[in-house]
């Protein structure tokens, strides 16, 4: 058994199961599983059937293969096939390995730092494809919602790498509630953050980004350096497949 964590560790449904009695599938089945839902681990995190917890509690078994650790620093995905399907504007991607490394060392020392003083942050979304971008410009504008960022595709870092929404994870679920007790906690996100180079945007307190970067290079394909395969292959397929508006960078 591997030492408990100081803090909740999250996992996603990557694809619809069921929760068990035991680690097997000849276990009974006790509830549906839903894609997307986020269950907290309470057991040991390297065996092929996990014990966890849904939301309401329960516990059981569910196949390590359709969960996805959702903090940052966990495994990444072993294949570049596993990575996040881009063009699906619900999904939310949270692979620390897609984060450009100039940004992804320091968000995941970040974390690091706020996980040792029990401060439980994770990565909530790290590389976000324009698509997505333009589906959560549209809330508030083009269709009923709360406004939800104020920019449009290739104008936020999140398209490059650069970026990523950092939320607590309190009893099994992402929290951004940054009122009362937690308000310290947000404090220290956005101290060591800019400690590491990262700062903040006003309006969106979650969001860190890579200080002292031009968008305008971004957007002229002059890409940071010490670029890695996996992250420079995603970021060029999103970027030659996209095909809507504002155009999209144009890559050396």
């Amino acid at each position: 058994m591997s030492e408990p964590s100081p803090f909740p560790v999250l996992y996603r449904v990557a694809a619809a199961t069921e929760l068990r009695e035991g680690p097997g599938p000849d276990q009974k089945a006790v509830r549906a599983l839903a894609a997307d839902q986020v269950v907290e681990l309470k057991g040991d995190a390297d065996q092929p059937w996990l014990e966890v917890q849904a939301p309401n509690g329960q516990r059981g078994f569910a196949p390590a293969g359709l969960l996805r650790r959702q903090v940052a620093g966990a495994k990444p995905p072993q294949h570049a096939t596993e990575a996040f399907p881009w063009r699906n504007v619900e999904r939310v991607n949270r692979d620390p390995k897609m984060l450009h490394p100039a940004f992804r060392n320091r968000a995941l020392r970040t974390v690091a730092r706020l996980n040792a003083e029990g401060i439980p942050f994770g990565i909530y979304e790290g590389l976000r494809g324009p698509w997505r971008q333009n589906h959560l410009y549209g809330s508030g504008r083009t269709r009923a919602g709360r406004f939800l960022t104020p920019v449009q595709a290739w104008e936020s870092l999140h398209q490059y790498g650069l970026a990523a929404d950092f939320v607590l994870a309190l009893e099994g679920r992402w929290s951004w509630d940054d009122d009362g007790a937690h308000s310290h906690m947000w404090d220290r996100l956005e101290a060591i953050g800019a400690d590491e180079g990262l700062v903040s945007r006003p309006g969106e307190r979650p969001h860190l980004q890579l200080a002292d970067v031009s968008l305008e290079d971004l957007r002229a394909g002059k890409l940071p350096p010490n670029t890695d395969p996996v992250w420079l292959n995603a970021f060029r397929w999103i970027a030659d497949s996209w095909d809507g508006k504002p155009a999209g960078p144009k890559l050396k």
